[in-house]
């Protein structure tokens, strides 16, 4: 799904900072429907930095330093399905794929291998 139509349906804006303001590539502020990312990313990136922070909307953050790995965890597979939506699964290489988005662990890998699994079933 195209950035602009993504950002329509979960009704989240979009701005960015630099990296001297904050050291993180991203994070959403589910108050204001805002969703930050850092300025001068590729489209690749600013598209997964996006898809993972919309992953983080629905997470009470009250509990996040209690619960930060389960929902790191939510927010990347958010990110690997919303990834894998926008691709021609027809000829797909999962391995390209992970090379593509900077994907480098075995838990991605999983994540990557489920939820195409998923989609062509």
């Amino acid at each position: 799904m195209p950035e602009k139509e993504l950002l329509e349906q979960f009704h989240v804006s979009i701005c960015e900072f630099d990296s001297s303001q904050w050291s993180r590539n991203g994070f959403i502020d589910p108050i204001n429907r805002g969703c930050l990312h850092q300025r001068g990313f590729t489209p690749d990136t600013r598209l997964k930095v996006i898809l993972h922070e919309l992953g983080h909307l629905e997470h009470n953050s009250k509990n996040y330093e209690r619960l930060r790995e389960k929902y790191e965890v939510q927010a990347n597979r958010d990110m690997i399905r919303g990834l894998l939506e926008n691709e021609n699964l027809d000829d797909f290489d999962y391995v390209r794929f992970m090379e593509r988005y900077n994907l480098k662990t075995i838990a991605n890998e999983t994540m990557v291998i489920d939820e195409y699994r998923s989609l062509i079933d």
